[in-house]
């Protein structure tokens, strides 16, 4: 099928100045051209009349969980129910591609990918790892030791070399495009401080370049200054959260070129406590309760934007979506107001448009994605792109409300148009 988008100005996903008046060529799955000036709309299968407004690429999300951690106190086959619903929300808010930081999300993207259902592209890093007594550890892990490799909970437990090692490919075997570890301590688990280094540095080299050998890169759960900085010596490439940046940690990101999700939620930290979801216990009876980090946290993100902003660090955009959460309404919404606030417009749009382009080619042949490009809108990306009422490069707000999004597509099928 072809199809042209007529009469756009066009965020190509890396550059502030837009493109006015363009066209978009779209055949398949991919952009064919974009062009300006007069042309005939014969021989185009479809045509949709962009009306003068806004064209970006389709948005990335790059910490999402998709998939739910089996505890042993939810229903596997009611989450994967709840895990499609949410994956069709994220698409209609123009979210057409997600990387999940943990999870087992294999279903999903077969089902999403062969157009069963709705919903974004998925990147899988599969189960996350944990050392034993980490931010991934539980009773439940623990019950699972021995066959957790591939048994589908969304964490496994590793201690030492061999079992890193182990651990990595087996997440490979299961299909992931990255691998994703527990670097540092959390706010939702019950035996680690947030301050906990976890991985040993051999370890996580051992992690990293076991990964390399499958052609793809680590990303590293984590806070504090001492955990980022082990984390970027060992080789990881994309640092989730890191609300306690310092300034010799940002150099060091820096010149590494090393990715920083900064997941802007947790400036208010009490969600994690307040929207467990409907299987967690009630508060009065709960073993977690907030955690000295927690308000750290929030205290340090405005030294944290700042130096963000300062070393004109590569951040990307992420949620922290888990399926539990308030009423499984997916909050990216809020959240790119907060980026808006804390990185200006154009910083916050290229960390869901640009700069996830530069992250997918750190999966290089493991990319399940190879045949276009992803957060750029031009010749040779995929047909994933969004059509807004106002110029997000300018006022990134306007991300904040779904209804200035008229119009949203993927793989060059239309799943939301609103623009008649």
């Amino acid at each position: 099928m072809k199809t042209i988008i007529k009469n756009v100005s066009v965020f190509d996903g890396e550059h502030a100045k837009l493109s006015e008046r363009q066209h978009i060529v779209v055949e398949d799955q991919l952009v064919s051209e974009i062009f300006e000036g007069d042309f005939s709309e014969e021989g185009f299968d479809r045509v949709i009349d962009g009306k003068g407004l806004y064209a970006i690429p389709g948005l990335a999300d790059a910490h999402v969980h998709l998939g739910k951690v089996h505890d042993g106190k939810s229903n596997p086959r009611y989450d994967a129910i709840i895990a499609s619903v949410v994956a069709g929300k994220l698409l209609d808010h123009g979210i057409t591609t997600v990387r999940d930081a943990g999870s087992m999300t294999d279903g999903l993207k077969q089902a999403i990918d062969e157009g069963v259902i709705p919903g974004p592209r998925i990147y899988p890093s599969m189960n996350y790892l944990s050392q034993t007594c980490g931010h991934g550890d539980s009773a439940k892990a623990h019950e699972n030791r021995d066959i957790q490799y591939r048994n589908p909970r969304g964490g496994v437990l590793c201690d030492g070399v061999a079992e890193c090692r182990r651990a990595v490919r087996e997440q490979f075997y299961l299909g992931a495009s990255q691998i994703k570890i527990m670097a540092g301590g959390g706010l939702s688990s019950d035996c680690d401080p947030v301050e906990t280094l976890q991985f040993s540095l051999e370890e996580m080299k051992a992690i990293v370049e076991t990964t390399a050998d499958y052609g793809s890169y680590v990303l590293a759960h984590l806070y504090t200054p001492a955990c980022m900085q082990r984390a970027i010596r060992a080789g990881v490439k994309s640092l989730e959260h890191g609300h306690w940046l310092d300034e010799e940690t940002a150099i060091m990101i820096r010149d590494t070129g090393t990715f920083l999700n900064p997941c802007p939620q947790f400036t208010e930290a009490e969600v994690r406590w307040n929207h467990m979801g409907p299987y967690a216990d009630p508060p009065e009876t709960r073993r977690r309760k907030p955690k000295p980090g927690a308000a750290r946290i929030k205290a340090q993100m405005e030294e944290t934007t700042e130096l963000i902003g300062r070393y004109k660090l590569k951040i990307l955009f992420g949620t922290d979506l888990m399926i539990t959460y308030n009423r499984y309404e997916p909050r990216e919404s809020l959240d790119f107001m907060e980026y808006k606030k804390r990185f200006g417009s154009f910083q916050g749009l290229l960390a869901a448009t640009g700069n996830f382009h530069s992250l997918t080619r750190l999966t290089s042949y493991q990319n399940p994605y190879p045949n276009g490009e992803i957060g750029v809108l031009r010749k040779g990306s995929y047909a994933d792109l969004v059509i807004l009422k106002g110029n997000p490069v300018e006022d990134l707000d306007l991300l904040g409300n779904t209804e200035n999004i008229l119009l949203v597509m993927k793989d060059g099928q239309v799943y939301k148009n609103t623009l008649e």
